[in-house]
């Protein structure tokens, strides 16, 4: 145990002295500053990672140099740019995607507008959770990968945002059958009724559609609306006939017809 305590003591040293920002020398060009920043940013992480990890105080540190000191040099928004990254590379989401939407707002006409653009989407994208939580962030990669798409369908990018968009509105597609399914298991019918018309009506192109439909077949029948019943489960027939919810959809089709007749009788 003796033996390890000289190692152990020359980590902390190395520890105590790695960590900080390292300092910038007076009179760097922007240029200069800039690439100083790259070099680190780009570092690979070997092992320890605590001695050869990206330092990112410093990296920010040069940036907001270059921005204070050369505000109107092309590398003072280059730097702009970069803080977005280096807060994206960090793991702090959230500041990102401000950073990066800032970038977007105060410079419309910039060449690196497609790669901003693209990665706010992806900053929302990484702040997402299940679906039963705040979908603002789900709301806002669709938005932002919308918007992405829309200006610059020749990006090799595109297939990429296109896949994350989709699970984003499967996603939304989810929690409105959560939100109904918690209405519905409280017998507000009608509450349960409008979340699973949004699915229908706004993410027909989801999986979710088909459990959508049926759901919406089953509450319209306890709410006694048996023909919009019968239209939502004849559509889940018709447009799923190998699906999960067919056999269901048709056997409730089927009970709704056969009271029908039965009341006819009566009457």
């Amino acid at each position: 145990m003796k033996k390890a305590r000289p190692i152990i003591l020359a980590l902390t040293v190395l520890l105590l002295f790695g960590c900080g920002a390292k300092r910038i020398e007076r009179g760097d060009s922007a240029e200069a500053l800039y690439q100083r920043a790259m070099d680190e940013l780009q570092k690979k992480r070997g092992f320890p990672w605590i001695f050869t990890g990206t330092d990112y105080d410093t990296v920010l540190k040069l940036l907001k140099e270059i921005q204070l000191k050369y505000t109107f040099s092309p590398y003072a928004t280059l730097a702009e740019l970069r803080t977005a990254d280096t807060y994206f590379k960090k793991g702090e989401y959230e500041q990102a995607s401000i950073e990066y939407e800032d970038f977007i707002k105060r410079h419309p006409g910039h060449e690196q507008l497609p790669y901003a653009t693209f990665r706010l989407g992806l900053s929302h994208y990484k702040q997402i959770r299940s679906y039963d939580r705040d979908p603002t962030n789900t709301r806002e990669t669709i938005k932002w990968f919308d918007s992405f798409i829309e200006q610059y369908p020749d990006s090799p990018l595109k297939s990429e945002a296109e896949k994350m968009m989709e699970e984003c509105r499967e996603r939304l597609a989810k929690r409105e059958i959560y939100i109904g399914n918690f209405y519905a298991s409280r017998k507000n019918h009608k509450a349960a009724v409008a979340r699973y018309k949004v699915v229908v009506d706004q993410y027909a192109d989801t999986k979710e559609n088909e459990e959508a439909l049926f759901l919406l077949g089953m509450s319209y029948s306890k709410m006694g609306q048996q023909g919009l019943a019968k239209e939502a489960l004849k559509r889940v027939i018709e447009e799923y006939p190998k699906a999960k919810y067919h056999k269901k959809a048709a056997e409730l089709l089927s009970k709704i017809e056969e009271k029908e007749k039965r009341e006819a009788k009566k009457g």
